[in-house]
């Protein structure tokens, strides 16, 4: 039986999942026309005139509190459905749905609303359809209509209102009384840029409360930068769960992959996910964090991880335990990027970098295949996935016109560490036209990952930047078959 317990407030269980998702499918019949319904309708032999699609298939889920799960995948995949299924707008065709405490869910954003009812009425109306008693409303109603800021509208019909205006009424209702648990469905593009900050301030209020939240969007950055965990739906299916900055990369993987290795990227990411070996190396309690300052290789500091000396360190060193397991290869065509590493001015390769110190990113390409237009770029980013900066060479709309099968490029940036202390990731990736189109050859997130030590004491403002243009290097050049 499905339960869904979401009205008025609750004591949650911090023990117990607050969502439970068991085995829940979601079907629906398709017709090839009206007749087809009426003549399923009227057979005596009660035959099928339809099509069974499934836009939920076997969905097992829970979700704890205080939890921020990021949902993603394409269009068409579940996403909404499921957010529907699991706030009761929708009831699944199978399958059990439990849910534990108070649920504001933002859709569709107005959908609740009567065009004949003024703003204000609208207010407690589409409260009462989120389950909240007039009184409450009351308590918070100076709240809602200050953030709305529609004025005057407040009291006219919502039927002479924008879609924006409604938008903007829906929005305040939702973020000003106190749900236990958040649904958003891509909302937060609401009004005019001013008030959209607004919105993503209010939101950055839930997410730092200990609300639990599920999040559909199409931005990974997004995803990264706010969810604790991800989903990657796809023909109604979970085909992976895990860190959101693995499952953003992967679900990239396969929104980009070629046409005809849409099937192949799709298997290979429901392997990785049923692979208990996989997911015990990705959950290990092993952090780079806690590699300590004075750990290292060379003469003078041998590797260490934990309980290394606590000082910092008086330069760069390398640490070969220390290797990103996020890595994802999105290789379309036959290009090959390899040998990615961090060196300093002298050469010598290093992962724990200091601030303010000049560095060498470097990476070798070899050209398996004739391209055009090519072009080299790179991308640092946050341990969530933040994109921090990066550059493309030979430069911002400028290409290599031709390069030749077996063609061999060193590709360097040379750049300043103005980073504050932590972990950051490197992505490396070419570039070149296919079709008439410029598209990824071959990209790699998480090629690289590195550890900055020193952090100042007081607030640093120094910028990212490269202190001298990135160089190409070829090392093997076949002639332009053209000239």
């Amino acid at each position: 039986m499905d339960k869904h317990n979401h009205l008025g407030k609750s004591h949650i269980n911090m023990s117990e999942p607050v969502i439970q998702l068991k085995g829940i499918s979601k079907k629906y019949n398709l017709y090839g026309s009206r007749l087809d319904r009426v003549k399923e309708a009227l057979d005596p032999r009660n035959k099928s005139h339809h099509k069974d699609f499934y836009a939920l298939k076997n969905i097992s889920l829970d979700v704890h509190s205080g939890e921020i799960l990021g949902i993603v995948g394409k269009n068409g995949s579940g996403k909404s459905t499921l957010l529907e299924v699991v706030s009761g707008v929708l009831t699944p065709t199978r399958g059990d749905v439990r849910t534990e405490g108070n649920i504001v869910a933002l859709l569709e954003l107005g959908s609740g609303f009567n065009p004949e009812f003024t703003g204000l009425d609208n207010i407690y109306f589409y409260s009462a359809l989120l389950g909240y008693r007039r009184k409450e409303i009351d308590d918070v109603i100076g709240d809602i209509i200050e953030f709305s800021e529609l004025g005057d509208f407040i009291d006219q019909p919502l039927k002479t209102y924008s879609s924006g205006m409604k938008a903007r009424l829906a929005f305040s209702v939702s973020v000003n009384v106190d749900p236990d648990i958040l649904i958003l469905d891509e909302v937060l593009s609401v009004g005019d840029e001013l008030f959209r900050r607004k919105c993503y301030a209010r939101m950055e209020q839930f997410f730092s409360s200990g609300k639990t939240i599920l999040f559909v969007s199409h931005s990974a950055h997004t995803i990264n930068e706010i969810c604790t965990r991800a989903i990657l739906l796809d023909r109604g299916e979970i085909i992976f769960e895990g860190p959101t900055k693995l499952v953003t990369a992967l679900y990239q993987k396969y929104l980009y992959s070629p046409k005809e290795r849409i099937e192949s990227s799709r298997n290979e990411i429901i392997a990785l996910n049923l692979s208990k070996e996989y997911k015990t190396s990705i959950d290990e309690d092993y952090s780079l964090q806690e590699l300590e300052p004075g750990a290292g290789s060379g003469p003078d500091c041998s590797p260490t991880v934990k309980g290394g000396a606590s000082h910092l360190a008086p330069r760069s060193y390398f640490i070969p335990e220390m290797k990103p397991r996020t890595t994802v290869e999105y290789k379309s065509y036959d290009v090959d990027i390899s040998d990615v590493k961090l060196t300093t001015s002298s050469d010598e390769q290093v992962n724990m970098l200091l601030l303010d110190e000049k560095y060498v990113l470097s990476y070798r390409a070899t050209f398996n295949c004739d391209a055009e237009d090519v072009s080299f770029g790179m991308l640092f980013k946050t341990e969530r996935g933040v994109q921090l900066g990066g550059g493309v060479t030979p430069g911002v709309n400028t290409y290599i016109p031709y390069v030749a099968k077996g063609s061999v490029f060193r590709i360097e940036w040379r750049f300043s560490c103005n980073f504050f202390q932590g972990l950051y990731y490197i992505n490396a990736g070419v570039r070149g036209r296919v079709n008439g189109e410029i598209v990824y050859l071959n990209r790699i997130v998480d090629s690289l990952v590195f550890k900055v030590q020193r952090e100042y004491d007081d607030i640093y403002t120094g910028q990212l930047f490269f202190y001298q243009d990135p160089v190409i290097v070829p090392i093997v050049n076949p002639e332009d078959p053209k000239k």
